[in-house]
């Protein structure tokens, strides 16, 4: 594989690295918060609707920035109805074009319809209906922009990495059929 391709793909697993990162603290914060607001509550018998909110904004950074992380690690959620029975170059095959055939045009889609939305909602100034409640209602819904960019990076990553894998794997299999270099034992 050529380098820059090879160091694209490593910059872009970087991207998803800081991705997790940035979910694991939004995660960490929000833990934190929720046990505070509860001993507040319940304890001191206060609280503040704005900390109650800033929960869901919280929630939705982690939710959005984690995907993409977990697509890396190979933990999203996915039906391998297909793939238990494919040999490994066919579930690199199935991967290459999932993410081509449908993780990236999702995602094209969801930025594309998600952006106007974000825009009138920041444009309006909207906040929340609450009395003493969080402004600025469009960094949540941003967060839907932020998510599905990592996700599309991801996806990118993922094509140039079994892009690479079945090339390796092709050229290998070339090399033994043609009766390729014989190395000494």
């Amino acid at each position: 594989m050529p380098r820059p391709l090879l160091r694209i793909e490593r910059t872009l697993d970087r991207v998803t690295r800081l991705a997790g990162g940035i979910s694991a603290v939004a995660m960490a914060a929000m833990i934190l918060l929720v046990f505070g607001n509860m001993v507040a509550r319940y304890l001191f018998g206060m609280g503040a609707v704005w900390l109650q909110e800033l929960e869901w904004y919280l929630l939705a950074l982690t939710a959005m920035t984690g995907i993409s992380y977990a697509m890396r690690s190979d933990e999203h959620v996915r039906v391998d109805v297909f793939s238990h029975r494919l040999s490994r170059t066919g579930r690199l095959w199935l991967d290459f074009f999932t993410m081509l055939a449908v993780a990236l045009p999702v995602s094209g889609l969801i930025l594309y319809y998600t952006w106007p939305f974000v825009v009138t909602s920041y444009q309006l100034g909207e906040t929340t209906p609450n009395a003493n409640g969080m402004p600025w209602l469009f960094l949540p819904k941003a967060m839907i922009l932020v998510g599905f960019v990592f996700i599309v990076l991801e996806a990118l990553r993922q094509i140039l990495s079994t892009g690479r894998r079945l090339v390796f794997h092709y050229r290998r299999n070339a090399r033994h059929a043609e009766g390729g270099p014989r190395h000494a034992a």
